[in-house]
């Protein structure tokens, strides 16, 4: 590999600090954690959808290596999403270009949009196991393509994080909104209802209107995920018709799948829309939930409900979102905060199971005695003694034969959760 081509990633040699413009200021909640285990032995794995600030994180990490007074020549960084190259030939240039050896000194390595390297995870288990000062930082958008092979070949030697869109709170702090002025309604409402409507791609945030919005999630994220990563990772035949199932769940939220359905309604096999449907999940540009049963995991049970990853896929799709749609966005958004895994459907239905406990969202102007039936059936049927239903202003707790259901408004649930 050529000199030039590492110098080019690697600008700290020269000029001793990480572009500021590449390690932003702003630090996901999950950054704490990553650095802590940066002290670790292990091998450190960011899975996530594409343009959520996983590569970001890794600029940061750098940064604060140098910072606190690592040399940025021990410090090695490639993006696999920008070049081509086995690790093999990264590793070696770069040992022999800064005249390193990892043996005798720690040396830092953080490879980008990894699963783009033929047989990576092997390559990774031999410097690992060659070099234990050799520490890796690894990145990636597909979490079926890795997590396949860590499993295999990479076990009792990695951990894993996995990054999403911005949460609420991490939204009102990127708009320079202080965690103590959350409690007030008047200041976070107006930035709740566009975090809904619009979802949490950070570099959308200060989008000119609908259309420059589209636009970036259309060609950025789900072209490149629909046309080009998972045709190349799964080598499948009708990428266009993907996009069609993909269309289809974020325009209908929490969309039912049944896989014979939806072979008639489009024509397709039902093996092909399930491995299709899969691929979506695993890239993380859907989420799918499955029916609670008591003592059993949901993610077996043959009943799915499927929801977008993230409400501006539904923002790409949906023409035009009324106050009901509206509510559905908001419930998208408590499925993906709290990565439920579990709805509920036996007759009555309940929009989220949690740890055992039913959710409802509710997301209109008043409350009324109606709308509890579900969870006073869940509760009754389970013997749960609480639940809990989102609102849209209402906050009290209905203190019923079954139990007690809190009543908490979307804006303080999409900070606080349960």
């Amino acid at each position: 590999m050529e000199s030039r081509t590492l110098e080019e990633f690697n600008h700290w040699w020269i000029r001793g600090k990480v572009d500021p413009d590449l390690a932003l200021p702003f630090k996901r909640d999950i950054y704490a954690g990553i650095k802590s285990a940066m002290k670790s032995r292990f091998i450190l794995s960011i899975t996530g959808l594409r343009r959520i600030g996983k590569s970001t994180i890794l600029y940061q990490l750098m940064s604060d290596l140098i910072g606190d007074g690592v040399d940025a020549t021990n410090i090695l960084f490639f993006s696999f999403d920008e070049a081509q190259a086995k690790i093999g030939e990264v590793l070696d240039s770069y040992m022999g270009l800064q005249k390193k050896d990892p043996r005798e000194e720690r040396v830092y390595v953080f490879f980008d949009e990894i699963q783009k390297c033929t047989s990576w995870e092997n390559e990774i288990k031999k410097y690992y196991d060659l070099y234990p000062k050799m520490k890796f930082v690894i990145s990636g958008s597909e979490s079926l393509f890795i997590r396949r092979r860590t499993k295999e070949t990479l076990a009792g030697r990695i951990f894993e994080f996995t990054l999403g869109t911005f949460a609420f709170a991490e939204y009102l702090r990127f708009h320079k909104v202080e965690e103590k002025d959350f409690k007030y309604e008047a200041k976070i409402n107006p930035l709740f209802e566009r975090f809904i409507a619009y979802g949490g791609f950070p570099e959308t945030f200060r989008a000119d209107g609908d259309k420059e919005f589209k636009e970036y999630i259309q060609a950025l994220v789900v072209d490149k995920i629909v046309y080009r990563d998972i045709p190349r990772l799964f080598k499948i035949n009708d990428p266009e018709f993907m996009r069609t199932m993909l269309e289809a769940i974020a325009t209908n939220p929490g969309m039912y799948v049944d896989y014979q359905s939806l072979s008639r309604q489009f024509g397709k096999d039902r093996r092909v829309i399930k491995s299709y449907i899969s691929y979506l999940k695993e890239s993380f540009l859907i989420r799918m939930i499955g029916n609670y049963r008591k003592g059993s995991m949901p993610s077996l049970r043959k009943q799915k409900r499927a929801y977008p990853a993230d409400n501006a896929i539904t923002r790409l799709y949906k023409a035009g979102i009324d106050s009901d749609f509206f509510g559905r966005m908001v419930e998208t958004a408590a499925i993906n905060k709290l990565r439920a895994d579990a709805f509920w459907k036996d007759g009555r239905e309940v929009d989220i199971v949690y740890e055992g406990r039913p959710i409802e969202v509710k997301y209109q102007e008043s409350i009324k005695s109606e709308d509890f039936a579900s969870l006073r059936e869940f509760m009754s049927r389970f013997g749960q003694t609480s639940g809990v239903m989102v609102t849209k202003r209402e906050e009290r707790v209905a203190d019923l034969k079954e139990g007690k259901i809190r009543m908490i408004p979307a804006r303080k649930f999409m900070l606080d959760g349960v």
